[in-house]
Parts: C-alpha cells; sequence; structure tokens
C-alpha cells in the first residue's frame, strides 16, 4: 500500500466517523423498547367529557353577547349534555391516545370540549343574570376542573386546551370576587386550591409527549424527526410552557385574593401577608411557578 493510499483512507475514516457514530446511535435508540400504554380507567371520564362536548348545540362560542331568554333556552337545550359532562367529571379522566400524525381525531376531541367548555359558561352567566351567584361559581369551577382533567395523560396540545378552558373559568371568577361573602370565598378558595394541587405537572406532559412522539415515530424515524425538528419543536415546547406557568400563577393570584378578601370580610382589615391566610383560609402559601418562591400578596 503506497503512502498516498494510505492517507486517502485515513482521510475518508476521518470523514466517515462522525456518520458510523451516528448511525451506530440511531441503531442503538431503534433497539430501546417503546414505553408501555398507560392503562386507561374503566369508566373513562374523558370519553364521557367528549361525547358531551359532541352534544352541544346552539351557538355556544358567542354566549357572552346573548340576553338572558337566549341564555335560558340554550341552558335547557344543553342540560343533557351538561350533566353528562358533570358525572364524566366524577370519574378518573384519562385522554385516550391516538398514535397517528396525521389523524383529526385529536382535532375533532379538542373542538368538542372547547364547545363543551363554552356551554359551561353560558350557564354561568345565566346564573349570574337570574342573581344565582353560587350556581354561577359552581359552573365556573366545573369549567376549570373540566380544564384540568381533560387535559390528564396527555401532549403538549391537550394541556394548551386545557389552559384555555382553566383560563375561561377563571376569568370568570375574577368578575364575581368583589360580590363574594367571606363564607364562599373560603369555600371556593379552598376548591381551587384542591384542583391546582391535582394538576399535572409539565415534566409529566413533558414525558408524555416523548412517549407518544416514540410511539407515533417508531424506532430511527423517531430519533430523525427530533434531530430535523428540534430548534422548532424547542420554541414551541419553551411557549406552551410560558403558557402553562402564567395560567397557573393566574390561578393561584385568584386563590390568594379569594382567601384575602374572606379573611378582611371576617377580621375588617386585610392580611398584612399571604402567611397570614394558612392554615384558616389557605393550606399553604402558593408557590410561584416560575420562581418556585412563595407568591405575594399586596393589599
Amino acid at each position: 500500500m503506497t503512502v498516498r493510499t494510505r492517507n486517502r483512507l485515513i482521510a475518508l475514516s476521518i470523514i466517515a466517523a462522525p456518520f458510523i457514530f451516528l448511525l451506530g446511535l440511531l441503531l442503538f435508540w431503534d433497539a430501546e423498547p417503546l414505553p408501555p400504554v398507560p392503562p386507561l380507567p374503566n369508566p373513562n371520564g374523558y370519553e364521557a367529557l367528549v361525547k358531551a362536548g359532541g352534544m352541544i348545540t346552539g351557538d355556544v362560542v358567542n354566549y357572552d353577547q346573548m340576553r338572558e331568554t337566549e341564555l335560558r333556552l340554550m341552558a335547557q337545550s344543553n342540560s343533557n349534555a351538561l350533566q353528562l359532562a358533570r358525572n364524566g367529571l366524577q370519574q378518573k379522566c384519562q385522554v385516550t391516545p391516538n398514535y397517528s400524525p396525521t389523524s383529526g381525531i385529536v382535532l375533532v376531541e379538542h373542538s368538542a370540549l372547547l364547545h363543551l367548555a363554552q356551554a359551561f359558561a353560558a350557564e354561568g352567566r345565566l346564573a349570574e343574570m337570574e342573581n344565582r351567584t353560587n350556581d354561577a361559581i359552581e359552573s365556573y369551577l366545573e369549567l376549570i376542573r373540566m380544564g384540568n382533567e381533560s387535559a390528564h395523560g396527555g401532549v403538549v396540545l391537550d394541556e394548551l386546551a386545557g389552559i384555555a378552558m382553566e383560563s375561561l373559568g377563571v376569568k370568570q371568577l375574577q368578575k364575581l370576587a368583589d360580590q363574594l361573602d367571606a363564607k364562599t370565598c373560603r369555600e371556593t378558595a379552598a376548591t381551587l386550591e384542591t384542583l391546582d394541587s391535582q394538576r399535572q405537572t409539565w415534566d409529566e406532559v413533558m414525558q408524555q409527549e416523548r412517549d407518544w412522539s416514540r410511539r407515533a415515530f417508531p424506532g430511527i424515524r423517531y430519533e430523525l424527526v427530533r434531530l430535523v425538528e428540534r430548534n422548532s419543536m424547542q420554541k414551541i415546547d419553551q411557549l406552551a410552557e410560558q403558557k402553562f406557568e402564567n395560567q397557573q400563577t393566574k390561578t393561584r393570584q385568584l386563590i390568594i385574593n379569594l382567601a384575602a378578601r374572606g379573611y378582611d370580610l371576617d377580621k375588617g382589615h386585610r392580611p398584612a401577608s399571604v402567611a397570614n391566610l394558612v392554615p384558616d383560609y389557605l393550606k399553604a402559601i402558593p408557590q410561584d411557578p416560575i420562581t418556585g418562591t412563595n407568591m405575594v400578596y399586596s393589599p
């Protein structure tokens, strides 16, 4: 073998080494077993929610522009759907997985759930117009509960849909907060505190997203997709995480505000800090989801 030939082989080896290494990694990842599919609860409340959403009739999208008579007719026509949804929320909920990346089933389910959320909001608005404040609060709390429960076990898109539902319920409750008596403030804050503690974490959402991707794009396809779309997916995940944290912050701030109003009405003065609300009005001081530190109350 001549020196020139040997140098060419060495050069080719150097050039090929990264590709050989990458191929080895892909083959190694391809050999990894797929994550187990988590068992679905039986009965699964998620399926009841989706079915209820498909039963919704009327222009629920524009509920906030309707008159009292229109809302009453809508509430009557959707009473069975809302009751089915309430029954579903009493059961354990878990998103039914679909591992086809081109399937439109997920979009159909999200659309049904969002219509159901708007029907709950319409029910609450009607209750407000009829001066049934406690019934309005119940509707908005069910809406927030549905936002949390309908995303359990799901991926980022499921969580974003759940955030939209929770946001709608929180906004409606915020408008009512200054009208509530001390007892209602305490009870509503306690319910929200429980719902907040039951939500899935962002780490759980991301793990479920990875597990779904490995099943939707099995073997080498998963790693190739991840390598090709790495930058764009990172940006999407970061934006989704920000939405998750922002909504969690708003919900926890509402919890503090309700507890503080109950404290004020009971004692005749506002609390000096969130610490004054524990344990009579809050179980614990809510944590800032971004910093991990105690949230504050500004009298």
